[in-house]
């Protein structure tokens, strides 16, 4: 889940996209392709939420995914 703390962000999902302001919240679906930008004039701030202890990304054009466990 990502939750706008602060700004206005554009968030997405596959192709559907929404634009989200300070307490609206995005509920992410596993392994769906998704993202966000800062399209407001200030900073950006966002709160995620993981439902896994294990967080794992594949960004586009990356060589390999980004992938970080807890202790």
């Amino acid at each position: 889940m990502l939750t706008v703390i602060a700004g206005e962000a554009e968030m997405w999902i596959d192709d559907r996209r929404a634009m989200l302001t300070a307490g609206h919240s995005l509920i992410i679906p596993a392994h769906c392709k998704h993202g966000f930008r800062n399209v407001g004039s200030g900073t950006l701030h966002i709160q995620a939420v993981l439902a896994s202890p294990v967080f794992e990304a594949n960004f586009d054009g990356a060589a390999a995914p980004v992938r970080r466990w807890t202790s």
